[in-house]
């Protein structure tokens, strides 16, 4: 069981939930293109962090829980994900090779995980979304399900209390903060999954939220093509991170 803060409920009373991780394993990665062609192979043993102040030659090495990580997703799945959410068929949802993670695209591909539908995301993503992604340098399957209710959750509810103008993203970065999931004691991956939570003592504006969703960090597949972009998009350039990003806390 994967414990984390995930979830599909909006708008109920319940405790915050209780986040935790683990995972571990090595090996070499290739780096496929949309058709699943592979060139290159990239080892996924390690990976590089920040590198620290006053000394710009030194590159610390990470690994990520996300590099133990492989897609239990099969085809079926994708067919019901595709009718229950009524993704279009310009929009190419792609089944994750045994030797594929999430934290390293194939190319022209993303990641997004089942339970972001669950808990409220949709295809095309919307520009809030977009904007939120890209202001902390997240990709989609870095936010935790409890993460997309509480960005889902708030979207909806400004909307209806501002007479349909959409969250600013300030707005956002004012109520809530990014928090990285804990690692798991006695490993030494980087979890590298976040979750939203409000700043200071305030109440998340989205309660209910379960403390614990069965095999959610699995449950990813690849998605390409027309998925970032709405019709009329007033954004068009504003695209989402495919790549897990630096550690942001």
């Amino acid at each position: 069981m994967s414990s984390a803060t995930g979830g599909d409920a909006v708008g109920r009373v319940g405790d915050e939930a209780s986040p935790s991780v683990s995972l571990s394993m090595q090996g070499v990665l290739p780096i496929r293109g949309v058709d699943g062609s592979t060139s290159e192979e990239i080892r996924i043993d390690a990976a590089p962090s920040l590198r620290e102040a006053g000394d710009p030659f030194r590159v610390d090495v990470v690994r990520w829980a996300a590099m133990d990580v492989p897609s239990i997703m099969v085809e079926e799945d994708l067919k019901k994900l595709r009718e229950a959410y009524r993704i279009l068929a310009d929009i190419e949802l792609i089944l994750p090779g045994p030797n594929e993670r999430a934290c390293f695209p194939r190319r022209g591909c993303i990641a997004l995980h089942l339970n972001a539908f669950v808990s409220g995301m949709r295809l095309p993503l919307h520009p809030m979304f977009r904007r939120i992604l890209r202001a902390y340098g997240l990709a989609p399957t870095q936010v935790a399900p409890n993460g997309w209710s509480q960005m889902v959750g708030g979207m909806y509810l400004w909307f209806r209390h501002s007479f349909g103008m959409e969250m600013p993203l300030h707005v956002f970065q004012t109520v809530y903060q990014p928090r990285k999931l804990p690692k798991k004691k006695g490993r030494e991956e980087e979890a590298r999954w976040y979750y939203f939570c409000p700043w200071g003592s305030h109440k998340p504006l989205v309660t209910g939220c379960p403390s614990s969703i069965k095999q959610w960090k699995e449950s990813w597949f690849w998605v390409s093509s027309n998925w970032q972009r709405v019709f009329d998009d007033p954004e068009p350039d504003l695209d989402v991170p495919s790549v897990y990003g630096i550690d942001i806390e």
